[in-house]
């Protein structure tokens, strides 16, 4: 079916290339790239993305579960992938199968999955995690002396090969002394578990440790890989680090008007009355709705683009519309193309704006546009793709 222009998103494939660049020639130039393109790669299209970073030259992926690693298999993606989430041991032969490394966060696990490859003849590649004050997965990198025996012991198992072992930063995002000082505990506690492994023989190929926040804050602690994620798509990982890296946002989401109508003062205006008519208004209605990830929460409080200005979202948000006020703009007319998010002459809607009305952060707002809102990817200005996932 021809592409229907309701509501879609704009990938920049251009900008995907610029942030790469930016985060690559931030650390030295022998540090591997990994691409986390979990969550669909937070909302702009796994498959597509993985498929741009390995022409742009990455060397590694990261998605959170199984599927996500067989969706960019079975599209074409080569790339090594490394699971970060727990996988059930009976799939550890799929996994060694395709080029899929496994996180192992506990000896249990570990002790699992290499009796499920016994007889196999197979070798599943692994990246030990460790806990270095995140309090999520992981051994444990501080206070606890058995650590380094159980993974002397991994070393030492037939079926799996330590080929990566990293920890994940929790406060790196924040400029507050405190905080930068509990990530540089966090990089000490890393560094000294992997002296300690390099005394017992274990000496992975691949240590990593950075995510976006300190990618952009804390280069020297790049080692071996960087996992930037968000800052990969263009946003900075928290307000207080906007301007930090120069970084351009992939995404543009767009609507169309579909029906435009003149309402007299004091006519209310959606379900639960919550906006009024102050004046004879012109009121638009638009095809997107919180069905589509426009949170109901926006109510009233939004703003839009239509021919580079900007007009205010009326009355409550529905499921699969939403209305704006256009009665600043007579030249408005059905099928005029309104941005959500994104620039339109020489104003934007920033996604950090919306994040930031809703009290959330950027992550959450490309996660939440719907499956229903096709992904149109452009390079140099021209329509290079198309994801539509429900036809």
């Amino acid at each position: 079916m021809e592409f229907l222009k309701r509501t879609w998103a704009e990938i920049s494939l251009d900008n995907l290339t610029y942030n790469y660049n930016q985060l690559r020639s931030h650390v030295p130039s022998a540090t591997r790239f990994l691409g986390v393109v979990k969550a669909d790669a937070y909302g702009h299209g796994a498959v597509a993305v993985s498929k741009h970073l390995e022409k742009l030259g990455a060397e590694f992926l990261a998605v959170s579960n199984l599927e996500e690693a067989e969706q960019l298999r079975n599209n074409g993606v080569h790339l090594p992938i490394l699971l970060l989430g727990y996988t059930p041991p009976q799939f550890a032969e799929y996994e060694a199968d395709n080029g899929i490394r496994q996180e192992v966060n506990a000896i249990e696990y570990a002790r699992q999955l290499n009796a499920r490859l016994e007889g196999t003849g197979k070798r599943l590649k692994i990246h030990l995690k460790l806990d270095t004050g995140m309090s999520r997965l992981g051994f444990f990198a501080y206070n606890r002396p058995e650590t380094i025996e159980e993974l002397v012991e991994i070393s030492k198992m037939p079926n799996l090969c330590i080929e990566g072992v990293f920890q994940h930063f929790c406060v790196a995002d924040s400029h507050q002394e405190a905080c930068q000082e509990f990530t540089k505990v966090q990089y000490g506690r890393f560094t000294a578990m992997l002296e300690e492994m390099a005394r017992r023989g274990i000496e992975p190929e691949i240590r990593h440790c950075c995510n976006s926040a300190a990618t952009i804050l804390h280069p020297e602690f790049a080692m071996d890989m960087i996992r930037p994620g968000i800052a990969t798509y263009g946003f900075a990982p928290d307000p207080c680090m906007e301007g930090d890296l120069d970084l351009r946002p992939l995404l543009s989401w767009r609507t169309t008007i579909s029906q435009i109508k003149d309402f007299d003062e004091g006519i209310t205006v959606s379900y639960g009355r919550l906006w009024t008519t102050p004046s004879k208004r012109r009121i638009a209605v638009l095809p997107v709705g919180y069905a589509d990830g426009l949170s109901r929460r926006l109510t009233n409080q939004v703003q839009f683009l239509l021919h580079g200005k900007r007009v205010q979202q009326v009355g409550r948000i529905c499921m699969d519309m939403c209305m704006i006020d256009v009665t600043d703009i007579p030249e408005a007319q059905v099928g005029d193309t309104v941005t959500i998010l994104g620039q339109d002459g020489g104003e934007i809607c920033r996604c950090e704006d919306m994040a930031a009305q809703l009290e959330t952060i950027t992550y959450e707002i490309t996660c939440d546009i719907n499956k229903r809102v096709p992904r149109i990817y452009k390079k140099d200005g021209k329509e290079v793709g198309k994801l539509q996932y429900i036809v």
